[in-house]
């Protein structure tokens, strides 16, 4: 049975690949990771899905580790960082204009859907030795101190490397 290449395309960009718009599915290279090279894939509230593109400003790679002993979980840290932060614009429940101009596929209401643009997260909003992001939450919220956006790269690395 013949696959749409529109259907390759979206698979792609749901599981952090980055492509072009010319681009054949054999052209996608894996997004880059927290200390990794920037490769930022995403689509646009309103966007085509069959179609990635990269969305807007990132901060840069913040090399955040995880600490040895690190007591952060997605129960006692991220779900209420979130909650606090994000899930008003970036959850799977909002579409179109109640997404604020959040990205599609960028849902911070469950675990996974953090660590599927883990490195998006990194560069938008949290701190490690090499950088500082504040690029989000934009708007007129409540804004994350520098020791939560600390924990927040601490947390995404000791999940993804417990992931490897």
């Amino acid at each position: 049975m013949p696959v749409h290449r529109g259907a390759i395309v979206l698979l792609a960009c749901l599981v952090g690949f980055a492509c072009d718009d010319d681009a054949d599915e054999t052209e996608c290279d894996r997004a880059g990771s927290l200390v990794g090279e920037r490769e930022p894939a995403a689509h646009e509230s309103g966007e085509d899905e069959g179609e990635c593109e990269e969305a807007g400003e990132f901060g840069p790679p913040t090399g955040a580790t995880c600490r040895e002993g690190s007591t952060l979980t997605y129960e006692n840290f991220a779900v209420s960082f979130m909650t606090e932060y994000c899930t008003s614009c970036h959850a799977s429940t909002l579409t179109g204009d109640a997404r604020q101009g959040a990205p599609l596929y960028h849902d911070f209401d469950s675990r996974n859907g953090i660590l599927a643009v883990a490195d998006h997260v990194d560069w938008k909003a949290a701190a490690g030795p090499d950088a500082t992001n504040e690029l989000m939450p934009t708007g007129s919220g409540p804004v994350p101190t520098d020791a939560e956006r600390q924990q927040l790269g601490e947390w995404l690395a000791c999940e993804l490397a417990a992931m490897q």
